[in-house]
């Protein structure tokens, strides 16, 4: 479960990042729209890592069910 929060921290991290980036841009149409994009990879990779952190769990349950 380390594995996945550092994974997770390191999603905000760079949502964080992009995020002030994006801010200093003062053309709104291309940054805009690559903002949307950045955004859009770090939800799906939030989404991600929710999915493994659930499936392991789920795994391990079922690990300790079979002892």
């Amino acid at each position: 479960m380390k594995t996945t929060t550092r994974v997770l921290m390191l999603v905000l991290m760079l949502a964080f990042v992009a995020g002030i980036a994006l801010t200093a841009c003062h053309d709104p149409g291309p940054a805009e729209e690559a903002g949307r994009e950045v955004d859009e990879a770090i939800e799906d990779a939030r989404d991600a890592v929710e999915d493994l952190d659930e499936e392991a769990e789920e795994a391990l349950e079922e690990l300790e069910e079979g002892d």
